[in-house]
This record gives structure tokens, sequence and C-alpha cells, in this order.
């Protein structure tokens, strides 16, 4: 896995098609998705080693999380094929709750991770690997036209016709520990101040938000006998569809838990004036749904405890994510709170954690393809748009690669809809709602969750990604196996029946006789019954039924049958809103000389610009009545445009 060298495959011309700045998950899988559709790239980072760099816990995937991460998969993307062979530990997490909530939640080790993103950029064709600083993003004619950058002490321009911007927490990156401060985008990291300074020039709406680390703990200083494990479950697969199995180059790990105790709250209570946070030290706003120790104490003070998960973040290292422990207290005080943790009593910490400060773009800024209104083939992707989260980064990035190399092809661009997957959801409510504090994915966002599952994102995504360009032969074919294995065997579920000389079978297996001719999917329907429940019975009866034995096609037939109903009126809805979404709104429609609008939904259409009325629908503030209103516009200007 050696280091890549600098400036690797660096074209003598400086010209490229698409440029992406940053390294990191969106930087990734921005920068692989456009080289991957063919087009010549360059990724410029500041730290070649520092490509895949995991700057706060060592996880991917979790509730919603896992959805996205498959999302990126399915599409061609690259998080969860490293995730596979970097895996160190692996369980399933929802399992208490319904499909719609199921997924994987991985650890990867720390060091192993980034290796591999690094060799497979190093060895992408049509990608050129950049160590330098960028300065600014040029353009001409309202257009971007490259980027001016510092490339080994000296100013050199690149030329490209799209820019992806994917700069995390790096633009006036500040972290806090206490009351220490350090200019830094996280540990070890120098900030950027210039493209900031591009930014609020263009006129791009600059604010503040704050993210935060916890501290890292000496394994081998932990008392395990206060700390119930959590093994590893290999069962739970793969992440990636391109894999039948997880593939860790070494045995899998445990985690532990623990918990605080109202001793560790009153410790926190007792110096909350030295948290950079509640000293008022820091601007910025954190994340309401990843929140750090010091306002779970404050938020939630009736709560006698919060739980902890201990990490491993690498095999060969002493190393462990305390997670649930995210702070910005002073050193000394955080190694007090630790031993105040059962288990922890005697620890050794490591590294304390921190808070960071950094500068977002708003994102009601962009359109749904992630590409700036305020200059064409400008793209921003990830942290830098307020979302919080390796894969809310990775799903943003390669919708930004993607969009960004149609743009540089002179290409229509694509979108990613509510209803086909979370990184839609994800997307439309950042360019439609925007956000007041760092945005995390959450299923409960999706009002179609059901119908985005994290076991069908590949039927749902493979598809388009295939015709981008970004699905290879091998994942094709694999793909188009699956999906005839699970169309035959619905087909046969569907197509062979029982009937009422059967139901001395049906009483012996304890469930209702039938009332008639009844198909093996109806019987699938009973809330008594699965798959494996229903073939027994078609054997014992003398039916001859073949399905495959692939355990991912038998899940997936499995939760057709148990969801039918429900899945039904899910898909008629997605069809009832299918026709908003199809109403286009024109790009320079003028919500202002609309009689009739309330002065809000003037101003925020205006503001927002929504592109379909499905997403102006969306908007807060607008009524139903204004989006009849708007409808009953659009279909005049419809008739007399075709009447012209």
């Amino acid at each position: 896995m050696g280091s890549i060298p600098p400036c690797s495959r660096l074209s003598t011309l400086n010209e490229f098609d698409v440029i992406v700045v940053g390294a990191g998950h969106a930087g990734i899988e921005a920068a692989l998705a456009s080289a991957r559709i063919g087009l010549r790239t360059a990724c410029v980072t500041m730290r070649l080693d520092r490509i895949g760099h995991l700057p706060c816990n060592c996880s991917i995937g979790g509730p919603a999380k896992g959805h996205m991460a498959r999302e990126v998969d399915a599409l061609g993307g690259q998080m969860a094929v490293t995730t596979d062979y970097a895996v160190t530990h692996i369980r399933r997490v929802g399992t208490g709750k319904g499909p719609a909530v199921q997924t994987i939640r991985a650890h990867v080790c720390k060091t192993l991770y980034p290796a591999i993103m690094q060799k497979v950029m190093g060895e992408q064709s049509s990608l050129s690997l950049i160590e330098g600083t960028v300065l600014t993003v040029l353009s001409d004619g309202g257009k971007v036209s490259g980027l001016r950058m510092l490339l080994g002490g000296e100013v050199t321009d690149l030329h490209a016709k799209s820019v992806v911007l994917t700069t995390g927490t790096f633009l006036n990156g500040l972290c806090h520990e206490g009351q220490k401060k350090t200019v830094a985008a996280r540990s070890g990291d120098n900030a950027s101040t210039d493209l900031s300074s591009f930014l609020s020039d263009l006129g791009v709406n600059l604010r503040r938000f704050k993210t935060g680390t916890t501290p890292r703990v000496k394994l081998s200083t932990i008392d395990f006998a206060k700390t119930p494990p959590l093994e590893s479950e290999p069962e739970a697969g793969p992440v990636s569809f391109v894999h039948d199995r997880t593939y860790p180059l070494r045995a899998l790990l445990p985690c532990w838990q623990t918990r605080t105790t109202p001793d560790v709250h009153a410790l926190i209570q007792e110096n909350l004036h030295q948290s950079a946070m509640y000293s008022g030290q820091i601007e910025g706003v954190g994340p309401r749904y990843c929140p750090s120790i010091e306002d779970k104490i404050v938020r939630f003070a009736d709560k006698q405890s919060h739980p902890i998960f201990l990490e491993q973040e690498e095999w060969d290292s002493e190393s462990v994510y305390v997670q649930g422990v995210s702070t910005s207290l002073p050193a000394d005080v955080q190694i007090k709170l630790l031993r105040r943790v059962p288990g922890l009593e005697n620890i050794e910490m490591l590294r304390p954690g921190y808070a960071v400060e950094y500068d977002m773009a708003d994102p009601l800024q962009l359109t749904p393809q992630l590409m700036s209104k305020l200059l064409g083939g400008l793209f921003l992707a990830g942290q830098l748009n307020g979302t919080s989260g390796y894969e809310e980064a990775a799903g943003q990035g390669i919708v930004a690669g993607i969009n960004a190399a149609r743009w540089a092809r002179e290409e229509p661009p694509v979108e990613f809809l509510r209803s086909n997957s979370f990184i839609g959801v994800m997307i439309d409510d950042l360019v439609t709602k925007g956000v007041d504090d760092p945005y995390r994915m959450l299923t409960s966002r999706a009002e179609h969750r059901l119908l985005l599952r994290h076991d069908n994102a590949d039927q749902r995504l493979t598809p388009q990604g295939r015709e981008v360009g970004l699905c290879g032969d091998q994942r094709w074919e694999r793909f188009i196996d699956k999906y005839e294995k699970i169309q035959l065997g619905r087909s046969v579920l569907e197509n062979t029946y029982f009937y009422p000389t059967h139901n001395e079978f049906f009483s012996e297996a304890g469930t209702a006789e039938l009332p008639g001719k009844l198909s093996l999917f109806d019987l699938l329907k009973r809330p008594e019954m699965n798959l494996d429940r229903v073939l027994e019975l078609a054997v014992s009866s003398g039916l001859t039924v073949t399905i495959a034995e692939d355990p991912q096609v038998r899940e997936q037939l499995n939760l057709a049958g148990a969801y039918d109903g429900y899945i039904q009126k899910q898909e008629k809805l997605v069809g009832q809103s299918k026709r908003l979404e199809e109403m286009r709104i024109p790009d320079h429609y003028d919500f202002l000389k609309m009689g009739g609008l309330s002065y809000e939904s003037k101003e925020k259409l205006s503001r927002i610009r929504p592109t379909t009325v499905g997403q102006a629908s969306r908007i807060p503030g607008v009524r139903p009545s204004d989006i009849a209103l708007l409808i009953g516009h659009l279909r005049v200007g419809m008739k007399q445009h075709a009447n012209t």
C-alpha cells in the first residue's frame, strides 16, 4: 500500500475536465466518479498521505447511514468496498424494528482504510493526484474555468470546466480544547482561509458550524470485567453488493459498552464553565443528533446515565475511541471524567477530545445537482454543505462527481429523488429546507422509507449507476443475476397454488385453513409465515417449487410477501407525488409577479428557486393554496407556449 508520490500523473498542460478539491469521503467519491465516467480528473489535497483519513470515529454505517453507504455502493462508489476489506468489527443495528430501519454498522482499521483508498485513487486511470493548497477558483463568463493554487511553493493555475469543493472542516477551522484554541481543520491538519474569502466574495452565505470528537484511551488500561462485550456478527454480511461476504484480513474484534454515572454528570456540571462550548468561546452551532457529553448532561438533566461504547481503532494499536463522550472540556477534566466511568477507573488517555469550528456554505444556494446557483460548474459536497458524517459526505460526493462530469460534457444533469434514495432525501432537504445545525441522516426523514431499505439499494440505484457509466461489467452481471433470480422466485410463488385439498398440511402447520385456491405468495403474507415455512408446506403437499438458495434473494422474497400491502400503498403515494416532481418550473420564473401569492411564499420561492412543483411544495412556509396557484400559473404558461 506504499505512499503515493506527489503530483502523481500530473498533466504537463494542467488541463482537466473536472477538479476536485479535498480527498476526504466526499472528495474520494467525487474524484473517482468523475474519473471512472472517463473524464480527465484532478484531485487536489493539502496532504496526499491524508487521503481517506478518518478524523473522528472508525465506523461506517449505522441507522440511516448504513442505507446511504449501500446506496453509494450501488451507484458504483468505493466506500463500502473499502469497508469490507478494512472491517474490524461488524454488526446489525435496528433489528428490533422493521426492515425500513435495519442496516449494518462496521468498524474499520483507521490505518488500513485510508491506505486502501490511497491505493485505489493512485491506480485509477484518468485521475491525477496533486498535493498543494488551493487559493481560489477561477471563472470566465459566469462559469468555472479552473483554480489557482500553491504547488511546490509556486502559484500555478489548473484549468477545468468543473470544480468540486469538498473541504470538510478546513475553511477557517479552529480547534477548541477547554480555553486552548488552535487554528487547524482537525488534529494535525492546517486550516484554509483563502477559499472562504473566495466563497464570500462570490456571494455565498457562510455560517459557522461546530463538530467534535472524543478522547482516545489505552486498550490495556481498561477493566473489561466491568465493560460487557459486543461481539462482531459475521452473519451480518458484507456492506458492498460486489461481495458475497465480509473480507476482513484478520479476525473480527469486539467492542465494549459501559455508561456514565451521576458522579460523571456532577463533575461535568462543576466544570461547564471550562467547556469551550459553554464558556461562550465557540460561536458555531453543534450537531443536534450527535451532541457533546456536555450537551447531554445539560439537555437531558433527568437522565441518570448515558451509554458509552469502547471501539478499537486499529488491529495493531492500543487506541480506543470512547463513543458517546465527544467533548471540548480541558484535558485534565477529561481524564477525571473518564476515570469515573465503570471500567475506566485506571485509564490512560492517549489523546484528549476537542471541538472544531469551521465555515459552512448555505445549501439553499445550491441546485438539486449540488451546483452553486452563483457560478456555473462549481459544485459543493460534504461537510461544507452543513452535513455531519462520513456517509452523508460520500453520498453528496458521488452526486457532485457525476454532475460535475456531466456539466463538463455538456450533458443533462442527474437528479436523485426522495422516492428512490436516502441520498435524494438528504439533498432535497439541504437545498429545499436548508440547515440550522449539522445535518444527520435519519430514517424518519424519508416518508417512503419502506421502499428505501438498505437491502434493496442495488435494485433502486444500480441501473442508474450503469446509465451514467459508473457500474462496471462485473457489478452489472452480479446485479442482473440477482435481479433475475428475485423475479423468477416471485413468479414461482405467485403462480404455484395450494387448494383446499391441502388443508390437512395447514392444520399440522398450525395455520388457518384455506378458504379456496391460494398462491404461495399470498400465503407468505400471513404474519405467522416466512419463506422457509411456505416452502416446507409446499414440499409436504407434493408441490414442486424451486427457489434460488442465494440468501439475499430469499430475503427479498420474504420482505416482498410480508410487507406487500404496505409496499403497494407507498408505491401508490410515490406515483401521486411523481406528477408534482415532473412539473418543472422554468429557470428564471418570476414568482414576484404571481398575483395571489403570499409575501412569504414569494420571498421563499424567489430565494430558493425550486426546480419542480414538488420541491416548491416542501419549502417550509409555502402554503398548499400557493402551490395550487403556482400549478395554475404554470399550466396557463404551458398553454400559451403551445399556442405560439
